[in-house]
């Protein structure tokens, strides 16, 4: 009896043994890509092949944990099949046989719910798209019950007393596996005294693509809700659509010139600036401070920023790189994604970076479970953000199939993710404008059903709140700390897929969600229109709940504009662009002079991160692209490598901004051109006087085609002809192509990050 159990226990790691190879394999490249192709220093090679080591290390630990617990079922299987032990052969071929029919249901309900895991079988869309988990579902039960009915026809009948014994203990293992591999169920909140706020951020939210906005589809009945009972301010804007620059402006009020935070993965010693947070302000007032979020890559918090629970995937080399290029573990996906696969492989655990196997779901329920924790203190803050819109980003069951994603066979199917291939299209017809229109529209499908997935984080919290009393005491703010630009007709760069923070086009990107829900019903279904910031947030909870900041702040509170006072002017908005890439830049744009990315980032193996080189920002702050607004005017400053370059565009009848208005309106762009001054002075940029902006941006606009030809297109003023010994040279003359630069340097062809 031993060695039957012996041998079932060594069957068992033996089959996910050969599991395990087969998706080391099948994981082979992406795992050489994490490595190999990573150009940089030896120190940070030899780091990131320690990284992928400890990776797969954990991750065959994990199946030799799936084996034992295989080997078990299978030595109680085996006992209500047959009442004494059988022959090897037979012994052999009936494991196996149980083994290969669990394996093939188990993958192929996987490849339902997480299809990209399978990007290389040829019908996993066909195969999604037919069948439905309960299919499987219905199959394991069929099954189970066949091997009960095989057992007791066998022999159980004869000896039903052991029958049934044997057959309970099998029931009883299953039932404690299943709850032992059962996810994080949040535990229940209490209410407190408070008055307590909570923050929920949605990375890369569109206010127009919720229903509450007028999108015909359903993608987000909990976000409508919430709003509903919300003060909306319908024109907030970031000041830059990066995360931790985003997040930095809201907590600390002030504008990205003044904390320092010019984009993700600040250096090392500007991971909190010198101004005071909102979290440390709270705590310093008495408040339990919290955060949580699932994407820890480019965008996390460390304990100085003030907040005591945070909760976040791990923060390193092994979450940054290895996620880039994700592993195919099924497996351990389909039986140990939970916490106590966790335990072999914590950078799993609910990470959104790993997007192929990500569960939404599960990162709620943590993100809920904090509400509890925090509950326990008289008063607390609790901020969240939710990156699951966030480009790329894989679709899993049920997102998949919604909102009309069926029979769509392109390459963004089951990602939202950049097309390959740059489309400049002026107008829809034509092929090229009909393969682009197919592309944009499921990219808006895809991004649409990445709502409904945030969505669930935002009734989930409400629900809590309100199942725990906390709604009657807690402020809640919902809010985006950047939006997103999708594909339209004749933009003014080169599309490449959906994107933020690399160009000052348009308002898909900088245009946020922004929304105040009061416990006591003060301001419900009021809209604001008038502009405001994201620095603004922090001067709002200040004036909310009373605090003392401690030091200026650039933005002022919202609630006055609720409040129906009026201000001398409207605010002014500033933005400016992260790292960029060539294809959204004017020509003679400045460029980077560190081509390859090891050059522009360190890996720092003390604290095992990732940031950018010191040598490298100053370069990337003078590379920026920037603009101001006030009212309905918007005044964009394009970083040249030598001269100046301004666009003036009128927001309300272009919100694109396709038709530079600089020549109808000279007197608006010096108005704006002062307002942009202390920007870029602090930033040791000193451009000609305002009042020659617009003389000195006509000859780099004639040197730009693409320019000309979109003006053109659209009826705008062009610079005038310039003067040659000939007479007058039209405009477009200078232009070579799309591409053109006067400055004559050379293309930066790599990408940021």
């Amino acid at each position: 009896m031993n060695s039957q159990r012996f041998r079932n226990l060594i069957l068992g790691v033996l089959w996910f043994a050969g599991l395990f190879i087969w998706d080391a394999l099948d994981s082979l490249f992406s795992l050489q890509r994490a490595t190999e192709r990573i150009k940089t220093d030896d120190t940070t090679v030899a780091a990131l092949q320690g990284a992928v080591l400890e990776y797969v290390s954990g991750a065959a630990g994990a199946y030799i944990a799936m084996g034992l617990m295989a080997g078990i079922m299978l030595m109680l299987i085996n006992g209500v099949l047959a009442a004494t032990p059988k022959t090897r052969s037979s012994w052999l071929r009936t494991s196996l046989s149980l083994l290969s029919i669990s394996t093939v249901l188990g993958l192929s309900r996987q490849m339902l719910t997480f299809p990209n895991l399978y990007s290389w079988f040829p019908w996993r869309r066909h195969w999604a798209e037919f069948a439905e988990p309960w299919w499987i579902d219905t199959l394991w039960v069929m099954s189970a019950v066949t091997v009960i009915a095989i057992g007791w026809r066998a022999w159980g009948s004869s000896t039903p007393k052991l029958f049934t014994q044997r057959l309970g203990l099998s029931c009883a293992y299953g039932l404690a596996i299943t709850a032992l591999l059962q996810p994080l169920k949040a535990e229940k909140a209490q209410d407190n005294e408070g008055p307590n706020l909570v923050m929920i951020g949605v990375d890369a939210l569109r206010s127009d693509r919720l229903g509450h906005f007028g999108n015909e589809r359903d993608t987000s009945p909990n976000i409508d809700a919430f709003l509903e009972d919300s003060l909306i301010y319908t024109q907030a804007f970031t000041q830059l659509s990066r995360t931790y620059p985003a997040w930095t402006t809201l907590l600390s009020g002030t504008w990205p010139t003044v904390h320092g935070i010019r984009d993700n993965l600040p250096t090392a010693d500007r991971l909190t600036p010198d101004q005071a947070l909102l979290p440390q302000v709270m705590a310093e007032a008495g408040y339990a401070t919290g955060f949580a979020t699932d994407d820890s890559r480019f965008s996390y918090m460390v304990p100085e920023s003030g907040f005591d629970m945070i909760r976040q995937p791990v923060v390193g080399l092994q979450n940054f790189a290895i996620s880039i290029n994700e592993p195919r573990f099924r497996a351990f996906h389909g039986l140990l994604h939970n916490r106590v696969g966790f335990s072999f492989l914590p950078v799993q655990a609910y990470n959104q970076a790993f997007g192929s196997s990500y569960r939404p779901d599960q990162f709620v329920e943590w993100a809920a479970d904090g509400i509890a924790e925090l509950s326990a203190s008289g008063k607390f803050f609790y901020a969240m953000h939710s990156c699951v819109l966030h480009v790329p980003g894989d679709r899993v069951y049920p997102w998949y199939s919604m909102f009309g994603q069926d029979g769509y066979a392109g390459k963004n199917r089951f990602k939202y993710s950049a097309t390959g291939s740059s489309l400049v299209v002026n107008e829809i017809e034509g092929a090229k404008g009909h393969r682009a229109k197919r592309i944009a529209d499921q990219d808006l499908r895809i991004y649409d059903s990445g709502i409904r997935m945030a969505d669930d984080l935002v009734g989930r919290v409400m629900g809590e709140l309100e199942e725990s009393g906390l709604l009657d005491n807690t402020i809640v703010i919902l809010f985006s700390d950047h939006g997103e630009e999708v594909w339209e007709p004749d933009l003014p760069y080169k599309w490449r897929g959906p994107n933020h923070g690399f160009h000052m086009y348009g308002e898909g990107h900088s245009n946020i969600v922004f929304a105040i829900r009061f416990p006591d019903g003060k301001h419900a279904g009021q809209v604001v229109s008038d502009p405001v910031r994201l620095i603004d947030l922090a001067p709002t909870v200040s004036e909310m709940f009373n605090l003392s900041w401690p030091n200026p702040v650039s933005g002022s509170s919202v609630l006055p504009l609720a409040r129906g006072e009026a201000e001398e002017e409207s605010r002014l908005v500033y933005m400016e662009t992260g790292l960029s890439e060539s294809r959204y830049w004017v020509p003679g744009h400045r460029r980077y002079p560190f081509k390859r990315v090891s050059k522009r980032y360190k890996f720092d193996p003390v604290s095992d991160q990732v940031h950018i080189r010191p040598k490298f920002l100053p370069h990337l702050i003078a590379g920026k692209d920037r603009a101001v607004q006030r009212g309905k005017w918007k005044l964009i400053w394009h970083a040249l490598n030598r001269g100046v370059r301004v666009d003036l565009y009128d927001r309300e009848v272009d919100p694109t901004n396709r038709i530079d208005k600089a020549e109808d309106h000279p007197d608006i762009v010096v108005e704006l051109g002062k307002d942009l001054l202390p920007f870029l002075t602090v930033d040791g940029i000193t451009p000609p006087p305002v009042e020659e902006w617009v003389e000195l941006s006509r000859r780099p606009k004639r040197w730009d085609k693409r320019y000309i030809k979109r003006m053109r297109r659209n009826n705008g003023t062009l610079p005038p002809a310039k003067e040659t010994a000939g007479g007058l040279s039209p405009p477009e003359a200078a232009g070579t192509d799309d591409a053109a630069d006067p400055s004559g340097m050379d293309k930066d062809r790599s990408a940021g990050l």
